[in-house]
């Protein structure tokens, strides 16, 4: 423990500057000149989680090296406790990559150090915290909702707020970067058409998504869902058992027939909501694992947003549909039409 408090302390001392999304080279937020990045060379980027690493290949392209801390289906950002590796590894980029809106929990105070002394940072939310009406999801604690590459409008603006501030460090390279964000928002907006039309064949009366824990109010907005989920938007808190039994009324009077585990939460709340419904002689399955903090394996479909998002849609398509072999488009089909 007393490793890791040296290790922020020291991150405090360096000499970060904070990329803001819409501020020109010359001009950013901080009044002072953004350091630019030096040599013909891939820009070496480090990120918080392996969702960043997808948004920050679509963007960046052969521009950028990029490497994620978080890098796996089963690693948890809520709870991800950074490691001095993981310090040093953010010192060492050239250039810093986080989602923000407290999704990354334990790592705000080594962020926040960075924003302010010399190492590039970018928050990819950052405009969407800045919208008038905002279209983020707020909690009944004030705050905003963390979650929102399930829903592909914000994520597709999460997608220009990243070519703005790779333009604004690599100026050069600025059309390539706007470009490659317009050709993002266009597979994102056929990855949504796709699910839209895979989700379809589910029934009003059986469009309640129940998961481990909070993660799809926007997946909810997107696609006409109703959300209930065990755990709250963090992970880093237990159910008690009212909720556990409300959650079981419902399944029982709406006779929804599937739940989902997630890929990087415990399964044992879950597991206690199926024995809990047959219990109530109703039969709940489980009907695949989501990814929900994160996407899938380096080399799998799923690496990608819209390989894990329309990974998604077809399981819960299969488990909530009425008859599962009507649907059309399988699973692989779907992620070939937006394969970038």
């Amino acid at each position: 423990m007393e490793v890791r408090r040296i290790t922020l302390r020291l991150l405090i001392a360096l000499t970060p500057v904070l990329i803001g999304c819409g501020t020109s080279p010359s001009t950013p937020a901080t009044g002072e000149r953004i350091q630019q990045h030096q040599g013909t060379g891939p820009i070496r980027v480090v990120c918080t989680t392996n969702i960043l690493k997808d948004l920050v290949r679509q963007i960046g392209g052969e521009r950028v090296q990029v490497t994620a801390i978080m890098d796996g289906p089963g690693i948890d950002p809520h709870t991800y406790t950074p490691s001095p590796k993981d310090t040093n590894a953010l010192t060492a980029a050239d250039l810093v990559v986080y989602s923000g809106l407290h999704l990354e929990g334990q790592f705000d105070e080594a962020l926040e150090s960075l924003k302010f002394r010399g190492i590039p940072v970018i928050c990819v939310t950052e405009k969407l915290t800045q919208e008038t009406p905002s279209r983020l999801i707020q909690t009944e604690e004030g705050a905003a909702d963390p979650h929102v590459w399930f829903s592909p409008d914000l994520w597709s603006t999460c997608g220009e707020c990243l070519a703005e501030g790779l333009s604004a460090y690599d100026s050069e390279n600025s059309e390539q970067y706007s470009a490659a964000a317009t050709a993002f928002s266009e597979q994102l907006a056929q990855a949504k058409h796709n699910g839209i039309m895979l989700l379809a064949r589910i029934p009003d009366d059986r469009r309640v998504l129940v998961t481990a824990h909070d993660a799809f109010e926007y997946f909810a907005l997107a696609f006409d869902f109703r959300v209930q989920a065990v755990q709250g938007i963090s992970t880093d808190s237990e159910p008690g058992l009212r909720r556990i039994n409300q959650l079981t009324d419902l399944l029982v009077e709406r006779r929804i027939s599937a739940v989902f585990t997630e890929q990087s939460v415990s399964d044992k709340n879950i597991t206690a909501l199926v024995a809990n419904c047959a219990s109530k002689g109703h039969t709940l399955k489980i009907g695949a694992r989501l990814f929900s903090d994160t996407a899938g394996a380096e080399g799998t479909p799923e690496e990608t947003l819209c390989g894990a998002l329309l990974h998604n849609i077809t399981q819960i398509a299969i488990a909530l549909s009425e008859s599962p072999g009507d649907i059309i488009m399988n699973d692989t089909e779907a992620k070939t039409q937006v394969a970038p």
